[in-house]
This record gives structure tokens, C-alpha cells and sequence, in this order.
């Protein structure tokens, strides 16, 4: 079954730029334009690129946990603070951390790269 898309109608801010798409008018203001519109395609195309950047700044974050993981550890062996000076709240986030990551090790380390599970 082949899905038939229909021609979006857009928004546009008050720069004249597209900001929105929809299947329908949804205000009096909108304006049919073909699919393949140069402004239709620049606006998907810059969605695109958001969603992109998003997903960088995730995976940024991810590594950055473990950086912050990784420092911490090292002021403690440098004892430049002692962890219980840390809040609360940050203790158990790092103590959880740590739980899953060694837990993450133990099951690595029981199935190895050439085992077969199946």
C-alpha cells in the first residue's frame, strides 16, 4: 500500500520564513505550497538538521556523565575532597552509576566475544 502525501500548508513567522507544516489550513493565514517548494524542502531540511544536533548534544551527554564520573574519582585519589562532602543526592547518582557499571562489566566479562549463547 502506497501512503499518498498531500501538499503541506505552511506558517510562515513574521520574517516571511516557513515555521510550520500541516496536511490542512489551520489559520487563516496559511498558504499552500507543493512538496517540493524550495521553502518547503529548506524548512524540512533544517528540522533535519535540529533533530541531528539534538541527538549530538545526547551522545555529548552520555560521555560527558562519564568524564564527570572519571573526575570525581580522580579528586578523591588526589584528595582534593572526600565523596561524603558531595550532597546527598549526588552521592547516590554516583554510587548508582558505579552499581550499573560494574554490574554492565560482570555480564560482559561472563559472555565473551566468541561465545555462542544460541
Amino acid at each position: 500500500m502506497q501512503m499518498e502525501l498531500k501538499m503541506p500548508y505552511v506558517n510562515r513567522n513574521s520574517e516571511g520564513e516557513v515555521v510550520e507544516l500541516r496536511e490542512s489550513p489551520f489559520t487563516p493565514e496559511s498558504e499552500w505550497l507543493e512538496l517540493d517548494h524550495i521553502e518547503v524542502v529548506r524548512f524540512l531540511r533544517r528540522f533535519e538538521k535540529e533533530n541531528d544536533l539534538k541527538k549530538s548534544l545526547d551522545n555529548s551527554d552520555v560521555e560527558m556523565a562519564r568524564v564527570v564520573e572519571d573526575l570525581v574519582d580522580m579528586l578523591m585519589e588526589k584528595q582534593v575532597f572526600v565523596f561524603t562532602e558531595l550532597p546527598e543526592a549526588v552521592q547516590s547518582k554516583l554510587n548508582a552509576r558505579k552499581k550499573l557499571r560494574r554490574d554492565v562489566n560482570d555480564i560482559s566479562n561472563l559472555i565473551g566475544e566468541d561465545d555462542n549463547i544460541f
